[in-house]
């Protein structure tokens, strides 16, 4: 009888997390649309419980497109980090680790063709990557 009273409750513990999660992801949808509009993409990690907003800003000027972005805590229901690429790539690397790719506007002898960071979800720190000189 007992089992049966815990596995009631675990059944309805993941259908609440799961209820407050699909409606904290409509909360990120609108907040996406407030900030970027209709010209965004959401980009979840594998767990589902992070996500990433990527906007790139679309120039008059041909050259490099900037990228705006946020990540998003789905069971925090908030904004944890936002930053600007003036030149690069985003992408998840892992579950709780992004990958940050600058490329310079100008790529000089001796210097690396680009910087690259990755952002720890879970602790918010940005580690440099070393980068080869090419």
């Amino acid at each position: 009888m007992l089992i049966g009273v815990l596995s009631c409750s675990s059944v309805e513990k993941d259908a609440k997390e799961n209820e407050v999660n699909s409606v904290n992801i409509v909360k990120l949808k609108k907040v996406a649309e407030e900030k970027y509009h209709d010209n965004f993409k959401i980009i979840f990690n594998s767990n589902k419980d992070f996500a990433l907003c990527v906007h790139k800003n679309k120039s008059k000027i041909p050259g490099p497109e900037s990228i705006n972005y946020f990540v998003y805590d789905i069971s925090k229901d908030k904004i944890t980090y936002e930053g600007n690429i003036p030149n690069g790539s985003i992408s998840w690397e892992s579950d709780y680790k992004i990958r940050l790719e600058e490329i310079p506007g100008i790529i000089q002898k001796d210097k690396p063709s680009s910087s690259v960071y990755i952002l720890n979800v879970k602790t918010n720190s940005k580690t440099k990557l070393d980068s080869e000189v090419k």
